[in-house]
C-alpha cells in the first residue's frame, strides 16, 4: 500500500498514526512548556508545529473528499 510501511491492516496502520499523533501532541506540549523560558525551544516548536499543521491539514482534507467521493460511489450504485 504506502512507502515504508509493512504490508498489514488498515487498523494497524491507524493504530501507528495514533501513537505517532500522540508523540507529536507530546513534543509540542513539550515545546510550549519549555518555550515560556527558552527562547530557542519556542522557536523550534514554532518551527516544528508550522510543518505538522500542513501536513495533518492536508491529510484531513484528503480524508473528507475520500469520504464524499466514497458517499457519491454509494448513491450511484443504489
Amino acid at each position: 500500500m504506502g512507502e515504508g510501511f509493512a504490508q498489514g491492516s488498515s487498523a494497524d496502520l491507524i493504530a501507528e498514526l495514533e501513537a505517532i499523533l500522540a508523540e507529536l501532541r507530546r513534543r509540542l506540549d513539550a515545546y510550549l512548556e519549555r518555550g515560556a523560558y527558552d527562547i530557542i525551544a519556542a522557536d523550534e516548536g514554532f518551527n516544528f508545529a508550522g510543518q505538522i499543521q500542513p501536513l495533518l491539514n492536508e491529510l484531513a482534507e484528503h480524508a473528507v473528499r475520500t469520504r464524499n467521493q466514497l458517499l457519491d460511489l454509494r448513491r450511484t450504485r443504489s
